[in-house]
């Protein structure tokens, strides 16, 4: 009895080392011991509300990278990129309001009210000069502060721009998405198939799980994010940036929609990824830093 007891005990100690999450993975992926740059977390007042971010790299003679992820996520999607990219300089990758692990705002905001936020965030950190990379919704809100703060943004990296027509605005009004939890769990289910349909190549299932998680984990206003995005007034917008403007485009939902703006920068530099979909910066760290360091570089 007690050898089995014994037996018993060493096996659960075991198993509580064991990393936790998908395929093994730990639940945490701030740390790596095959990447140039360590990932570390961080909370930041910015009057009356806290912002969750990641930071990596050291001070650098280039202007710091900030990033700002797509929604319904966070800046976890950003981890392995941030590992590469910030070898030879400063990265931050701050959790939008009422997203990760960032406080919730008191109602829907709009892109100039996710703006303003991470505004007031980069004054937290004292960034008083920036390059800029936004990833969807992120696009929009980096573009917003390049419209309206254009002596803080040295450039930008614009990764699935989204311009969409007040016909598609209404339409996502009158249906959001992810849909609000339900009690029957059918908006759970709705998610996960979702994030199946729209798995990236090279995007494993680890990743597709954490996505998904991000997506149940932002609760009834995980479709805050997507109703600003669809709201904003890319292209006008953007005609009113003077940095110069990296704009990626891999094969996602806006693969097709984010040419719209083309009218509005005409000589923009364009990389089009159709390797790639969701996930890219999971599924190709090495390859985008690599591209990305090129143009912030110029």
């Amino acid at each position: 009895m007690i050898g089995k007891t014994f037996r018993l005990v060493l096996g659960a100690a075991a198993f509580a080392l064991m990393p936790t999450g998908a395929s093994g993975e730990p639940a945490d992926r701030s740390r790596f011991e095959d990447r140039p740059a360590e990932v570390s977390r961080h909370f930041a007042d910015i009057g009356g509300s806290q912002i969750h971010f990641r930071r990596a790299g050291e001070e650098a003679d280039k202007p710091p990278l900030v990033l700002f992820h797509q929604s319904p996520n966070s800046s976890q999607v950003f981890v392995e990129f941030m590992a590469e990219i910030g070898a030879d300089r400063l990265v931050y990758a701050p959790d939008t309001p009422g997203f990760g692990e960032s406080d919730l705002p008191p109602e829907a905001p709009e892109i100039a009210d996710y703006a303003d936020a991470m505004v007031r965030f980069l004054d937290s950190q004292s960034l008083s000069k920036v390059d800029l990379l936004g990833y969807h919704t992120g696009a929009a809100i980096a573009i917003e502060i390049a419209r309206r703060h254009p002596g803080r943004v040295n450039r930008l990296v614009l990764v699935g721009i989204p311009a969409f027509t007040p016909e598609e605005s209404a339409a996502f009004e009158a249906q959001p998405w992810p849909q609000p939890f339900d009690a029957q769990g059918d908006a759970v289910a709705a998610s996960w198939r979702s994030s199946q349909q729209w798995a990236g190549a090279g995007q494993d299932d680890a990743s597709v799980r954490r996505w998904f998680d991000q997506k149940i984990a932002n609760g009834s206003t995980a479709w805050w994010g997507a109703r600003a995005a669809l709201r904003y007034r890319t292209i006008e917008a953007l005609r009113e940036v003077a940095a110069p403007i990296l704009f990626v485009r891999p094969r996602d939902d806006l693969w097709e929609s984010s040419l719209r703006v083309q009218t509005a920068i005409p000589d923009t530099e364009r990389l089009d990824l159709p390797q790639y979909g969701f996930g890219l910066f999971e599924a190709a760290p090495e390859e985008l830093a690599l591209r990305i360091r090129a143009h912030l570089d110029q």
